[in-house]
């Protein structure tokens, strides 16, 4: 059972942070578009400053074919700073899916209700998968606006494909989260957990083009399934969205599982 009145509270009690989440994505790519006239125009310099980068430093943050408008946007947008905003903010409700009552001293309270534990954590996923589908929304119909006024001619269907999977790469990060905030209680533990795996699966899909080791490891990295693919170019990879969605399940029966069974402090 949804419990409609605990997700309406949860977005009632955070809209700001939303409202900033949401600002912040339309203005880093009203930003980042912005430049783009200036690289198109120049084109000719560019590739040849590009191609002047060490091989590794090109290889390291997928630099390919950067003055096309796909390109442009894959290498700005797509390479780091949005998967990571995604993650975080997936990653920040994850942590509190679970915890946020006991840290509050709420927990006496909600849990003397007649409610299961289950539909109390499948709700906060629930408002979780809502505030991210909301924020990759807006990040979408930001990139087609900014790309019809631009003229930069890439359909609307690649764009909903980078929104997919900026929504996964949060949706991932969230399940993380929430496992571990389930498990020991603590948000800042959840988010701490999630935070510092994140990173060390970034670095080693960042490195897997120069070190054989990481590059052998890199297709049972999370982070390759998130960021190894061209959605503005090539689409989306079914399997690494099968695999993705996978984890994500995985993690909310793991969730469900450790909230019902651990004694919960009030």
């Amino acid at each position: 059972m949804i419990l409609e009145p605990l997700i309406a509270k949860s977005l009632r009690d955070r809209w700001k942070s939303l409202v900033a989440w949401c600002l912040g994505i339309v203005v880093l790519v009203t930003v980042q578009m912005s430049v783009y006239p200036t690289i198109r125009d120049t084109s000719t310099d560019w590739e040849g400053f590009t191609e002047s980068f060490p091989e590794a430093f090109r290889e390291m943050f997928r630099m390919e074919d950067y003055t096309s408008p796909a390109g442009y946007l894959s290498t700005e947008l797509l390479s780091f700073v949005v998967p990571f905003i995604f993650m975080t903010l997936g990653a920040t409700w994850g942590a509190r899916s679970a915890s946020e009552e006991e840290e509050a001293g709420t927990a006496d309270v909600i849990f003397s209700l007649p409610l299961h534990r289950r539909d109390y954590v499948t709700t906060r996923w629930i408002t979780g998968l809502l505030v991210l589908l909301g924020v990759a929304v807006v990040f979408g119909l930001s990139l087609v606006v900014g790309a019809t006024i631009l003229d930069m001619g890439i359909g609307v269907g690649r764009f909903a494909n980078a929104s997919l999977m900026m929504f996964l790469s949060g949706l991932v990060s969230h399940s993380l989260a929430a496992v571990v905030g389930t498990r020991t209680g603590k948000r800042s533990v959840g988010l701490g957990t999630t935070m510092v795996a994140l990173i060390g699966g970034f670095v080693l899909y960042s490195l897997a083009p120069l070190v054989e080791v990481f590059d052998t490891l890199n297709p049972f990295n999370p982070m390759q399934w998130m960021l190894g693919t061209r959605p503005l170019t090539t689409g989306v990879d079914v399997g690494y969205v099968a695999l993705l969605l996978l984890v994500a399940g995985v993690g909310y029966l793991i969730s469900v599982r450790s909230f019902t069974r651990r004694d919960i402090r009030v």
